[in-house]
C-alpha cells in the first residue's frame, strides 16, 4: 500500500536524535499510512496546515536541490546550515558521499516541502 496521493496528513513527528522523520497519513478509503523518512541531513517545511492534504512524494537530483533552494542556502550558509562548507560543491560532495536522497513533498494543500534523508519507507498501519 503506496497510494499516498489524497491522503490526508494526520501529523508528522521530527526525531533529531535519531533523524527520523515520519509522516502518518489517511488515504481516501480510511486507512492509515506511515511514511517513514530515515537518516535524515536536513528539511524544510512550508504551509503547513490543519486538513493538509499529499499529492505526491517525488525523489529529485541533488544538482536540482541546490539549484531549487539556493536562496536558503545562502541565507542559511552563515549560520551553518545545513552544514559547514566552503563552497556548493562541497555541500553537494557532502550529500552524494552520504548517499543522500531528494525528496519533494508535494500537496493538493497545505504542507509541502522537502527532505535529504537516507532511506524512505512506506509501512501500512493496522
Amino acid at each position: 500500500m503506496r497510494k499516498i496521493h489524497d491522503s490526508k496528513i494526520l501529523n508528522y513527528q521530527i526525531d533529531f536524535e535519531y533523524s527520523t522523520i515520519e509522516l502518518k497519513v489517511e488515504n481516501e478509503q480510511n486507512k492509515q499510512l506511515k511514511i517513514l523518512f530515515e537518516g535524515f541531513f536536513a528539511f524544510h517545511f512550508e504551509n503547513q496546515l490543519l486538513g493538509s492534504i499529499l499529492f505526491d512524494i517525488v525523489e529529485g537530483e541533488v544538482d536540482s536541490f541546490v539549484i531549487e533552494n539556493k536562496e536558503m542556502l545562502d541565507k542559511g550558509k552563515d549560520y551553518f546550515w545545513p552544514m559547514d562548507y566552503e563552497n556548493i560543491e562541497d555541500l553537494i560532495n557532502y550529500i552524494q558521499k552520504n548517499s543522500y536522497h531528494y525528496y519533494n513533498i508535494y500537496a493538493s494543500y497545505g504542507l509541502n516541502g522537502w527532505i535529504l534523508s537516507k532511506s524512505l519507507n512506506y509501512e501500512r498501519i493496522k
